[in-house]
């Protein structure tokens, strides 16, 4: 329907959104399309991955028990002080996971325009292995300093429900990482944290590690490269639910107002949907999250409150540092 409204802008003016379902029902019928699901081709084998990823999810759990900064904590109340942050690329064109095609075709491609998709922003999303949520931080393109950072600090939300940063592309650089230590990070720390992070050439830098290390009582943890997909709590279970109630967000905007004609309207849309859809996580998506990625230990405790696991037999290699856009979701 939003495809429909972008091509021919009078489409939803003189039709309620039923009626318009049902004239895209018939057209698709009429001239023999579908919606079908985007294939993805070329995926990886997971076996050996896997391996990696229960190995270093034992490690985790054996360090939250026995060996970190949080084992003095009894009980399950220690995971409320273990943290991951990841990041992810937001576009202002949200594409939908489904397509129209002719019924029948075997592979389901898609081109994607770059005009509209160019614009991008980087979210920093962060939470505890209990549910507890952090302010997210929404970085845009635009130069420090500039007039673009002085409208994003002037946002009603900004430092309330969100912080808003500039980088001269929307990534995360060295100094983008000490923006979320500053702001986001360092005003909720109360006590000794782990903080789990993957291996982005940005997180491992020195100034950034000795920041959360040495002046804020955090004990980082790296997740090795290629299994994020099956290890990082927010990529297992909470930043799939995050797009998805964004690109409901983006289709609910568009149903009743027109596309973004300027940056600084497509700032303000990306901000409002970022907030919302945070807020829409439910903490149990990100317990759960934290549970299937294998950190957090399932089953009945001893009577002190620990829970005994074997020490892991060698330690996981972090591998190489990556690039952030080999880290993209």
């Amino acid at each position: 329907m939003i495809m429909a409204a972008r091509f021919e802008p009078r489409f939803l003016k003189d039709r309620s959104p039923a009626a318009a379902t049902e004239y895209l029902r018939r057209f698709r019928r009429r001239h023999k399309l579908s919606i079908r699901r985007i294939t993805h081709r070329g995926t990886k084998q997971r076996s050996d991955l896997e391996v990696v990823a229960a190995s270093f999810g034992h490690s985790m759990r054996y360090a939250f028990e026995h060996d970190s900064a949080v084992s003095f904590v009894a009980g399950d109340e220690k995971y409320g002080q273990v943290f991951n942050m990841d990041q992810t690329s937001i576009y202002i064109d949200m594409n939908p996971t489904t397509t129209i095609t002719f019924r029948g075709d075997r592979n389901v491609d898609v081109l994607q325009g770059m005009s509209e998709n160019s614009f991008r922003a980087s979210v920093f999303l962060c939470a505890s292995a209990t549910g507890a949520k952090l302010c997210p931080l929404i970085v845009f393109s635009g130069t420090p300093g500039g007039p673009i950072e002085e409208e994003l600090h002037a946002h009603p939300l900004y430092s309330k429900e969100v912080f808003l940063a500039v980088q001269k592309k929307g990534y995360c650089d060295e100094r983008v990482m000490h923006i979320w230590i500053n702001e986001v990070w360092r005003p909720s720390v109360t006590s000794s944290r782990v903080l789990l992070l993957d291996s982005l050439k940005t997180h491992k830098m020195s100034s950034v590690r000795t920041e959360l290390e040495d002046s804020l009582s955090t004990e980082v943890e790296f997740i090795p490269p290629g299994i994020t997909g099956l290890s990082q709590p927010m990529d297992v279970a909470v930043m799939r639910t995050f797009k998805m109630h964004c690109r409901s967000l983006y289709v609910k905007y568009h149903l009743t107002h027109d596309f973004c004609s300027s940056a600084a309207e497509r700032r303000r849309l990306i901000t409002a949907i970022v907030v919302t859809a945070w807020s829409q996580i439910d903490p149990s998506v990100i317990r759960k999250g934290f549970i299937k990625a294998g950190l957090v230990p399932v089953g009945p405790r001893e009577k002190d409150g620990s829970f005994r696991i074997d020490a892991p037999s060698k330690d996981i290699d972090t591998g190489d540092e990556v690039d952030e856009d080999e880290e993209s979701n």
